[in-house]
């Protein structure tokens, strides 16, 4: 673009900031919506690295309509934009042409699309107003990220780190004393009082048995003492009389009971 003159206002906005193939997509779009039937030729939608100075043919009813996209911001677009535009125009008998900027065109392109009268101009202006607000474009993956400014001095991270593993281990440190201190005192609450029998002290329960289900005593069974039973006495005579009498008397009964016998 050597020789080329300067824009006399450049933008600062979305639409500045978002690719040339992005800047055709967004045109495709727009003249679909107000009605135009849309054949992207550009690279932009083909993928191809050349597309012959035409970037969309639009048609509707008999209209078959040449538009070129130049995505300048810096630069002012020259004249010969405009009879490169018109030269397409007739070879492909198309019935008419729009140049599209997104800066500005020289004084020299604007008398050239007048004189002629088939082409039409569309600058930066009149194409924001077309396309309307467009959001900020996401920055690109090879985009170096800018630097955040910190918001004051703060203390190097480093030294930040050490000072909380500190504390965390002296933390750790007072409850391991702690726990330690709190076994070692039940353990000399649940200590077994020396035997009076041998004179010595049985072995301490382990933490273990000590915090084991102990089973409940069971009473030791008492034996009841024995209860001694006198001699039986002989009967006396009296008493053998009275016991023969009574067996002859039920012998007496059974008989008259059953003749039979």
């Amino acid at each position: 673009m050597h020789g080329l003159k300067n824009v006399g206002h450049r933008y600062d906005d979305a639409l500045s900031r978002i690719g040339w193939a992005e800047l055709e997509r967004l045109l495709a779009t727009y003249y679909r919506e107000v009605g135009w039937w849309v054949e992207h030729t550009g690279t932009g939608g083909t993928g191809r690295t050349f597309d012959g100075g035409v970037d969309l043919r639009i048609r509707r009813d008999a209209q078959v309509v040449l538009v070129q996209c130049k995505h300048w911001n810096a630069k002012q677009v020259p004249h010969n934009a405009v009879h490169e535009l018109l030269g397409l125009m007739v070879n492909e008998g198309a019935t008419g042409a729009i140049l599209v900027s997104s800066g500005e065109f020289t004084r020299a392109a604007i008398e050239a699309a007048q004189k002629h009268g088939h082409v039409k101009l569309i600058d930066g202006e009149t194409l924001r107003g077309m396309l309307g607000p467009l959001e900020e474009p996401e920055p690109s993956a090879g985009a170096t990220p800018v630097p955040a400014k910190p918001a004051g001095p703060s203390r190097p991270a480093s030294s930040h780190t050490n000072w909380l593993l500190w504390l965390v281990a002296l933390v750790a440190a007072i409850g391991f004393v702690l726990i330690v201190r709190a076994m070692l005192d039940r353990t000399a609450d649940t200590a077994v009082e020396p035997s009076e029998d041998t004179g010595r002290a049985p072995m301490a329960q382990t933490a273990d048995a000590v915090y084991a289900p102990q089973p409940a005593p069971v009473a030791p069974a008492v034996a009841e003492p024995a209860v001694a039973m006198p001699p039986p006495k002989p009967p006396t005579e009296a008493e053998i009389r009275e016991s023969q009498r009574k067996a002859d008397e039920a012998i007496r009964l059974l008989e008259d009971d059953t003749p039979e016998l």
